[in-house]
């Protein structure tokens, strides 16, 4: 049950906030400058889940997934969803950290809605969203953590396999 939570944390939050909307446009049907400040409102709240999300994963399959950690590089795996929330607010910090990796390890990132992800999940062992594990060149899993990310604990482990 709380994997389910997890990984749906968005969605759960959306229907909770367009509810409470929902509510206050009830009680707000015959004022118009009401209506539209709950419409901007979703509105702003509605882009910013679009502008966060992450989108598809990096790879197709667990074939490409292993042509990747065989690149010879070290690898940071991220397990996301578009509706874990944690996941969408980490992204920004998650993308500033693959810039600051500047090539020296790969992100790669796996959708857990994809059947890739599913895959990976269970060759990885991962139960929560976000999940990183920071693979070595050869392939070795030497750092995992779940939950929101201490990217800079990530980074020094995925530069320190290098």
């Amino acid at each position: 049950m709380s994997e389910f939570i997890n990984n749906n944390s968005a969605t759960m939050i959306a229907v909770l906030v367009f509810s409470i909307a929902g509510m206050f446009a009830w009680d707000q049907r015959r004022n118009w400058r009401g209506l539209v400040a709950i419409a901007f409102v979703l509105f702003v709240l509605g882009a910013g889940w679009t502008t966060s999300r992450t989108g598809p994963s990096d790879v197709a399959n667990l074939a490409e997934l292993d042509a990747a950690i065989a690149s010879g590089t070290p690898v940071v795996l991220e397990l996301y969803s578009d509706t874990c929330t944690i996941c969408l607010i980490s992204k920004r910090s998650v993308d500033a950290m693959e810039a600051n990796l500047d090539g020296r390890a790969l992100v790669v990132r796996v959708s857990a809605d994809e059947q890739v992800g599913r895959d990976a999940s269970r060759r990885y062992g991962m139960r929560a969203l976000p999940t990183f594990v920071v693979l070595s060149a050869d392939g070795r899993e030497l750092y995992r953590e779940s939950g929101s990310p201490d990217t800079e604990r990530i980074k020094h482990e995925a530069l320190s396999a290098s």
